[in-house]
């Protein structure tokens, strides 16, 4: 085996090891940490546990696993395997196990932690959120016993000192083994830009081809822009017999396995994202183009945004780096040397939202108070916890004191985001399958199933294979699910690989979910209705419900929406930019399905522009009507006109209501009320005896005994004296008719009086006889010779005080001593205006 660098730190690495300490192992990227250190923590073990390596990137855990088994002459999984989310390539006799982060909380739930021999995190200077929390997790269960094998961090470029006193760890330092490298600047920007990007980077490449022959690594933010250059580069790279190999952490392993095969003949030109930087070695490389820069999770105007952003000094040095891994080497910046980046990148935990950190973490066992005493590097944000936490208590995933209930807990068990686990969870039979083909299509990100453009060549052959396979589809969401279920790669010109990524997403969510078929490609079920499918989500996802913004529907009605062009979409809370549904040029779907006017925006992104800007887009869109949206409920009302009453014996409540979302009109007119603005109107409509005669009196007789012997002193009472004040009648009426279920007019026929009434006896744990005698002797009202009087009553002075109810009863006698009720010997006034009379 070959010396690398980080062999003369093992003597140091073990002694580490010894003190039972956490060990950071700071060395140069290509110093060989990665693969060096995994096989002496199982080489120092002695018992049969699993060393987990824990990697931020998929990509990595793949090519790690198979350079190492390979190393040993082994097949992938078998002492040395990996599992990435939906691929596992382990086995019982497997000693090294790399996953990525996401994989790694799953396992270290419960009692998982216990199970492993030793953990390294790698590349823990990315300080990506997930890396945190998989450290504060560990660093959790070993305060508490729970975890007392090695733990080990890596990293290339940290703030050594802060993180082994954050932390109370060993520190390991190893010398890289790299070749000088020159530096030289491109002045046509003044600092990395996206601007006119495809073609400096041809320019730039055409240029060292003649200066230089060993393979190119251009780095690039992401896949758009290895698109964009990779067709910028298709003629040079005919010209001039190079191979164009794309390497971003969404290709399949057999095309990583192409980038990574050390022996080739022609000259190679990479475009990589910035899975290069660190873990991955592309051999013979020893030319670096650098963009400058990548697109990062940020926290900008209350959003977590997909920002395109320059990189840090550090990963600037890292990506300069991998050129001179082989011998001196080349790197070319495409901006000017004037340009002063950042020392370092802020941790991903100070720039996001933490709904899913939040998640993570309480599943992993810090929830509630042990989610804020935990050790984190970086603290998350207050303001963002409490805002996750808001969020995640109305999906009913926490409770009140910010602990996992069991839908959280079912939600977090699953390998999806928060969002996409509420679509999953408990899926009727029928929708089950589609649910998660769905949910598998959303894993995609941006990436489509149907090319946004077809070479003229292949488009007429096309049109009419695709015309089959998409026969009614009237929008995105069939159209995908259909090409998910039924397409072929080269008939329907869909995308392979992420057709293939997606289908096998799909199948371990159907697994997971019990579905038959579990092969998407086997279900020849019809895919549900619009409606069926749009009822089910609103029920899960009612914040996916968007409208198009009324400035967009007046441009409608002017004739001047234009097509190709987006609208502003809004739910109340977000904008977002939706583009009008393009059917492959087969389908003749009517104007009223292509131009909806409300749907469910199941994906959206977000992208940081200038300043403070960011940007939204939606796609994956379900169209829906307003009415199906006003049956979900959605919507903000407004109520004017109450009228109540009874007709042919049924009581009703009706009122002109105005329901509007995100400032558009979804219903206006009279109608019977209902939902909680039912039950609010009926409660005044009850009280004000309108309806459902005698109830209203009743509630309130019930609630003055309540209230009566609440204030009864205690000396005289045989009921407990933590008697609690009675409710206000209006919201107790509220509350209980929400209990009974009263959601529609239909609901009110059903009750009786009684229905409406509070067990006094049992909330003040009284006996029903007491109950019932207070109220004979105090009664909340009384009535003598057509006159009514309210009766106050104040039991520790020994005090009764009557008010007339009606003028009526102000403008008669003054009560006779001789026919107010006896009131247990209590002495009675009585008030009528400004003026308070004895009468007993």
């Amino acid at each position: 085996m070959n010396h690398l660098p980080v062999d003369d730190a093992r003597e140091d690495f073990e002694a580490a090891l010894a003190t039972k300490k956490p060990v950071l192992v700071v060395a140069p990227t290509g110093s060989g940490k990665s693969t060096r250190l995994p096989l002496w923590l199982a080489e120092g073990d002695d018992s049969t546990g699993v060393v987990l390596v824990v990697e931020p990137r998929r990509v990595a855990c793949r090519s790690l696993a198979t350079f190492l088994a390979g190393q040993r002459g082994e097949s992938v999984g078998e002492s040395i395997g990996y599992r990435v989310r939906f691929d596992d390539r382990s086995s019982k006799a497997t000693r090294v196990l790399f996953v990525t982060t996401g994989v790694a909380l799953r396992m270290l739930t419960g009692d998982g932690v216990g199970e492993f021999s030793a953990v390294l995190v790698d590349e823990f200077h990315e300080r990506g959120w997930e890396v945190d929390l998989i450290t504060a997790v560990l660093l959790d269960a070993r305060k508490r016993g729970r975890f007392k094998a090695p733990l080990v961090l890596t990293s290339a470029t940290v703030d050594a000192v802060k993180v082994t006193r954050a932390i109370d760890a060993e520190l390991v330092e190893a010398s890289g083994r790299t070749y000088p490298v020159d530096i030289s600047y491109r002045e046509e920007t003044a600092a990395p830009s996206s601007d006119d990007l495809d073609r400096r980077v041809r320019k730039a490449v055409a240029a060292l081809l003649d200066h230089d022959d060993g393979d190119i690594l251009v780095f690039l933010p992401g896949k758009g822009e290895i698109s964009d250059c990779d067709a910028a580069l298709s003629g040079l790279a005919k010209k001039r017999d190079l191979t164009v190999l794309k390497v971003h952490g969404s290709l399949p392993p057999e095309k990583l396995s192409q980038a990574f095969a050390v022996h080739h003949e022609k000259r190679r030109v990479y475009l990589a994202t910035n899975v290069a930087e660190t873990s991955l070695t592309l051999p013979g490389v020893t030319v670096v183009v650098d963009s400058g820069l990548a697109r990062m999770r940020i926290h900008r105007g209350g959003r977590s945004a997909l920002a395109l952003v320059p990189i840090s000094k550090a990963s600037m040095d890292q990506r300069a780096g991998r050129a001179g891994r082989v011998r001196p080497g080349k790197c070319v910046r495409l901006f000017s040397q004037r340009f002063q980046p950042r020392e370092e990148n802020r941790p991903e935990i100070e720039r996001i939202e933490l709904d899913d950190v939040l998640l993570q973490a309480a599943i992993c066992g810090l929830d509630g108070r042990r989610f804020d005493d935990a050790t984190w590097l970086t603290d998350p944000p207050q303001f963002a916890v409490e805002a996750a936490r808001e969020r995640l208590q109305k999906m009913g995933a926490l409770d009140d004191a910010h602990r996992l209930t069991d839908r959280g807990r079912r939600m977090a068990a699953l390998p999806v985001g928060g969002d996409e686990a509420r679509i999953l969870l408990d899926p009727p039979e029928e929708l089950a399958g589609t649910a998660a083909d769905l949910v598998a299509l959303l894993q995609l990100s941006r990436d489509l199933l149907l090319p946004p453009h077809l070479t003229r060549r292949r488009k007429e052959e096309l049109l009419e294979d695709r015309a089959d396979l998409f026969a009614d589809v009237t929008d995105e969401v069939c159209l995908q699910l259909r090409a998910l279920r039924h397409g072929d790669p080269h008939r329907h010109g869909l995308h392979s690989s992420a057709l293939a990524e997606a289908r096998r997403i799909a199948q371990s969510l159907r697994d997971l979910l019990g579905v038959s078929p579990a092969r998407p490609t086997s279900d020849d079920a019809p895919l549900p209705t619009r409606q069926a499918l749009a009822e089910y989500l609103l029920a899960r996802v009612p914040e996916s419900a968007f409208v198009v913004r009324n400035r967009a529907l007046k441009r409608r009605a002017r004739g001047k929406a234009r097509r190709g062009k987006s609208e502003p979409w809004g739910n109340g809370t977000t904008e977002l930019a939706i583009w009008p549904f393009d059917p492959p040029r087969v389908l003749d779907a009517d104007e009223d399905s292509r131009d909806p006017v409300a749907g469910l925006v199941l994906d959206h992104f977000w992208l940081g522009g200038k300043g403070t800007e960011v940007r939204g887009t939606g796609r994956m869109v379900l169209p829906c009507t307003y009415d199906e949206l006003l049956d979900a409920g959605l919507g903000d009302e407004e109520i004017s006109e109450v009228r109540a009453g009874t007709h042919s014996g049924a009581p009703y409540v009706r009122a002109v209501v105005e329901t509007t979302l995100a400032g558009v009109t979804l219903e206006s007119g009279e109608r019977p009320l209902r939902g909680d603005a039912l039950c609010r109107e009926a409660a005044r409509a009850i009280l004000e005896g309108r309806i459902l005669k005698p109830a209203g009196d009743l509630l309130l007789d019930d609630l003055h005994v309540w209230d009566l012997m609440a204030r009864w002193p205690e000396m005289d009472r045989t009921w407990p004296e933590d008697t609690p004040t009675p409710p206000e009648p209006r919201a107790f009426l509220e509350d209980r008719l929400k209990t009974l279920g009263v959601q529609r007019q239909e609901d009110l026929m059903l009750l009786e009086p009684e229905d409406l009434r509070p067990a006094v006896h049992e909330e003040l744990g009284a006996y029903r006889y007491d109950v019932e005698s207070m109220a004979e002797d105090f009664p909340r009202v009384w009535e003598h010779l057509g006159c009514r009087y309210t009766v106050a009553v104040k039991p520790r002075s020994r005090k009764i005080l009557l008010e007339p109810m009606d003028k009526k009863t102000a403008r008669s006698d003054d009560p006779q001593a001789r026919f107010v009720p006896r009131f247990r010997g209590f002495d009675v006034h009585y008030k009528n205006a400004s003026r308070t009379v004895p009468i007993r």
